[in-house]
């Protein structure tokens, strides 16, 4: 497929990257060209023989909203060391994650731990060059012997140490960001990444009126053009023309820029970016200042569904912007009311960190609840290694979060990557909230993605 290829091509190319610069990685109205069905829960992998851990489906131990086991006492003995890391750079600051992750872990080791034992949770932090990321696989591995990697989101990981943690016997639980984290069976992310975010803001985008031209804008930085190409595939099948834009960011001059993307999406077309929040704002007060936002359909994935964004454009625009950036959300919104949510919320407050909450807190959330769920179901009596933890991480399925779509499980076992989160919501700006435009949808298979494989392996 396309983007297994593109996805190789990629980590030739990263191999030989030394360093990048600033970065950002209701129900519908219409119907996409072509529907896929609804996800399902995979069948449960089976354990190795003799391995003493428990299985990786069943109800969840971690109760909604709940700190693992939740019962107020606090964790003893020998600690179950784990470890992360992420990409730190002017611009681009992926240890909102980790530290999300660190956050949970401290709430469950006062909650019980896992069976009484505490997590010892640390991160690395790395400029997106192939030699940091290496030396800091290599100290997780091998000199702080962490039992399983946690949380970690980079410009290129997953380009570059995909063989050497599969050797290690290593399994991660982490937040994509590069193809190949996607790509390949080791890693597994309870995101889905901005190439799918990218196509879900596109089909918000269709169905929401955009027609002619679908134009995609990403950060010129490496893997973003392969990125774009989920917006070509989706014009393909809606017979749309497509053109891809790679920027240089911050954006030197947004009001130019902002005239540049509506001249080339032409009337009534659609812009699907692929900004973070710091880097879109800018951009969209210069496009509500031309007058130009009802020129065309405006779409972004992730990133910007932060309280914050939606703030910055009261700030900047009154309510000009109510409801007309459409927002891919890979998870529920921040003050959806739900357990987990509030319960992200609560410890985020109680640990006053230097970061705010964000989809990418979302993201340290998930890592760390459903770490400590297949930590749990090995039972009270297992045997903590390396081998058993990972056997345990792989086997996770059934796990649950309000954040969500659909149930999370680890692996599919199919060989073409897990893209386990592969269904979620739009959301939009209003009166400075994110509130939900659309409700829960299937992000679209194509011939370039395996959705349709691994939807058909789920039943």
């Amino acid at each position: 497929m396309q983007l297994q290829r593109l996805g190789a091509a990629l980590v030739a190319a990263s191999l030989v990257l030394t360093a990048c610069g600033d970065g950002d990685d209701g129900g519908s109205s219409g119907e996409d060209p072509t529907p896929d069905q609804t996800q399902e829960d995979p069948d449960q992998p089976e354990a190795a023989e003799g391995q003493a851990v428990a299985a990786g489906s069943g109800p969840m131990i971690v109760q909604p909203g709940a700190c693992g086991l939740g019962n107020g006492e606090e964790a003893a003995g020998e600690p179950i060391r784990l470890g992360g890391a992420a990409t730190n750079i002017p611009g681009v600051d992926f240890t909102w994650v980790p530290k999300m992750a660190a956050i949970y872990f401290d709430c469950v080791n006062a909650n019980g731990g896992i069976h009484g034992r505490p997590i010892e949770y640390s991160f690395e932090e790395g400029a997106p060059d192939p030699a940091v990321w290496q030396s800091i696989a290599t100290k997780l591995v091998e000199q702080d012997e962490v039992l399983a990697i946690v949380g970690n989101t980079s410009l290129l990981e997953c380009d570059v140490n995909t063989e050497y943690y599969a050797s290690h016997g290593y399994r991660p639980i982490i937040a994509g960001v590069a193809p190949g984290c996607f790509l390949d069976d080791t890693w597994s992310a309870v995101n889905m990444g901005p190439y799918y975010s990218l196509l879900g803001a596109t089909q918000a985008a269709v169905r929401a009126g955009a027609v002619d031209r679908l134009i995609a804008v990403s950060p010129d930085q490496p893997g973003m053009d392969f990125n774009n190409t989920a917006v070509e595939s989706f014009a393909v099948l809606a017979g749309l023309e497509f053109e891809s834009i790679l920027e240089p960011v911050p954006i030197a001059d947004p009001a130019a820029f902002a005239q540049r993307l509506v001249d080339a999406a032409g009337d009534g077309g659609g812009v699907i970016m692929n900004f973070t929040g710091p880097t879109v704002v800018p951009l969209l007060q210069a496009i509500r200042d031309q007058g130009l936002i009802d020129a065309v359909i405006w779409a972004n994935s992730t990133p910007p569904n932060d309280p914050s964004v939606s703030q910055a454009l009261l700030d900047c625009c009154g309510t000009d912007w109510n409801g007309k950036f459409l927002i891919n959300a890979e998870f529920n919104v921040l003050d959806s009311g739900l357990p987990d949510n509030d319960k992200m919320l609560e410890i985020h407050a109680a640990a006053a960190p230097d970061f705010p909450v964000s989809s990418f807190a979302q993201m340290g959330y998930l890592v760390a609840k459903f770490t400590t769920e297949a930590l749990l179901r090995m039972g009270p009596d297992a045997e903590y290694t390396v081998e058993t933890v990972n056997q345990a991480i792989g086997a996770l399925t059934d796990a649950e979060s309000d954040m969500l779509c659909e149930p999370w499980y680890f692996s599919n076992d199919l060989g073409t990557g897990n893209v386990s989160n592969n269904t979620d919501r739009t959301v939009v700006p209003m009166d400075g909230a994110m509130v939900e435009f659309e409700g829960c949808f299937d992000i679209q298979a194509t011939d370039e993605n395996p959705l349709a494989q691994i939807r058909a392996a789920a039943g």
